[in-house]
């Protein structure tokens, strides 16, 4: 009996002492992070911090702001924990989603974030970027910082600096079939959320570290005092004659980071996601995190305020899914127990 009590309590700390050790970082060496599905501490996360009720009203509030994306994200965690929603919330979302109401919605956001390089949906996202993908935003930002920083005016070195990787990776682009099109894209999320307020302060200071070695702002400056930056054409071709000295080697792996996060989320997305990014390694895990969750990822984060999969493996999730086995053996149990029982009972009156 001591035996059988001994292998019971160690088959029980075992699992919790390897999560201990494992959320520590501990067995990094020997345990990937992918080794372990991170879905079921996911579900039983949402499920300590959320409910049906919850994400119905946090869908209604969003549809009350005219929010349609946040409310699709919601509703995707809701699908995605196994929380049903009531019929009135479906019903609102399914109105959102006709046809007429999508091309209304959307035609006049794409427009805006196309002229403005802005946008607070994913429409108006795709508008901006468009704009840069066609090189109409980064002669447009590079007329206007640039004309701050001749000027001696306050500009933006990310902004700027970004425009100007823009144009040579764009040419890079076009020289290796598209093999620059990811830092293209990644260039392109960076410019618009930093415009729409969502980089942190950090991770400014990271990237603007990282261009100032990819790009020779001194220079920079002596080549836009050279040019009138009014002149769109002329910008355009002095500073694409400058892209050529860009140094890309450094500024690659973050903006292929962001590409890698655009890809898995969305544009729209990732430039919401970039408020929870503080440093490359923060961007590397929050991307992770988006290949198992895709859109749905800043609504977990903010639901559980957890930026990793790592985070999400825990041994107390792990208690709450081994109850879950427990519970289910212990009902296997009693059913075989009163099968046995009633057999006995059956053959007693038998006999």
């Amino acid at each position: 009996m001591r035996f059988l009590f001994s292998l019971v309590v160690f088959l029980l700390v075992l699992p919790f002492a390897f999560m201990a050790l494992y959320e520590r970082g501990l067995l990094d060496e020997y345990v990937p992070e992918d080794a372990i599905p991170a879905d079921p501490f996911i579900k039983a996360e949402l499920v300590e911090t959320t409910s049906s009720a919850d994400l119905a009203r946090r869908i209604g509030k969003a549809l009350d702001e005219d929010n349609y994306d946040d409310a699709v994200m919601y509703a995707e965690i809701a699908d995605y924990a196994g929380m049903p929603l009531d019929p009135d919330t479906r019903a609102r979302l399914d109105a959102e989603n006709a046809f007429s109401r999508r091309v209304t919605r959307n035609t006049g956001s794409f427009v805006s974030g196309f002229v403005t390089g802005e946008g607070g949906d994913t429409p108006a996202f795709m508008g901006a970027m468009a704009s840069d993908l066609t090189v109409v935003g980064d002669v447009r930002d590079i007329g206007a910082e640039g004309t701050k920083l001749v000027s001696g005016e306050e500009y933006s070195k990310m902004i700027l600096g970004l425009s100007v990787v823009g144009l040579a990776a764009t040419t890079a682009t076009v020289a290796t079939g598209g093999g620059g099109l990811p830092v293209r894209v990644g260039v392109s999320i960076l410019k618009v959320a930093k415009k729409t307020g969502t980089v942190t302060a950090a991770f400014t200071r990271d990237i603007v570290r990282v261009l100032q070695e990819a790009v020779n702002f001194e220079k920079l400056g002596s080549t836009l005092r050279a040019v009138d930056l009014s002149n769109t054409s002329a910008t355009r071709r002095v500073i694409t004659e400058y892209a050529d000295t860009v140094s890309l080697a450094k500024v690659t792996p973050v903006l292929s980071d962001v590409a890698a996060l655009e890809r898995a989320a969305g544009p729209a997305e990732t430039v919401q996601l970039m408020k929870f990014v503080n440093n490359t390694g923060d961007l590397a895990r929050v991307t992770r995190m988006s290949g198992k969750l895709g859109t749905k990822t800043r609504g977990v984060i903010q639901l559980t305020g957890k930026t990793g999969l790592r985070a999400f493996k825990t041994a107390w999730n792990l208690a709450l899914i081994a109850l879950q086995y427990v519970w289910a053996i212990a009902g296997g149990i009693g059913a075989l127990f009163a099968t046995a029982l009633g057999r006995r009972v059956v053959r007693r009156r038998r006999a």
